[in-house]
């Protein structure tokens, strides 16, 4: 609790200490005028490093997915395939009845 009082009052002293006028100007003023040209050159060097990142981010993930699509489509040619030799039964209505209260009771 005491760490985090003293850095609130080291917060609002700098902020009152920062805006004292030093010739119609705050003190900060002042200061913003001598660092902004390096600040700015950090920030248009970040802006284009993160710009580019983001490019190629999307480019790499855009081939991944491409490449992960295949080409061709598979199919099964066999002729021992289980869906053509599937024996076709005929359900009874008491057969499904059935099976709708096995469901039913289940949930």
């Amino acid at each position: 609790m005491k760490t985090t009082l003293r850095v609130f009052g080291i917060f609002v002293a700098t902020i009152l200490f920062l805006s004292i006028e030093i010739g119609s100007e705050p003190i900060f003023g002042h200061i913003y005028d001598v660092i902004s040209p390096a600040t700015k050159g950090a920030q248009k060097v970040a802006e284009n490093f993160f710009g580019s990142s983001v490019d190629k981010t999307q480019d790499f993930s855009k081939k991944l997915f491409e490449n992960s699509v295949p080409k061709v489509k598979d199919s099964v040619k066999s002729k021992m395939s289980a869906i053509k030799n599937a024996p076709l039964e005929d359900v009874t209505a008491e057969d499904k009845q059935e099976l709708d209260e096995l469901i039913k009771s289940h949930n």
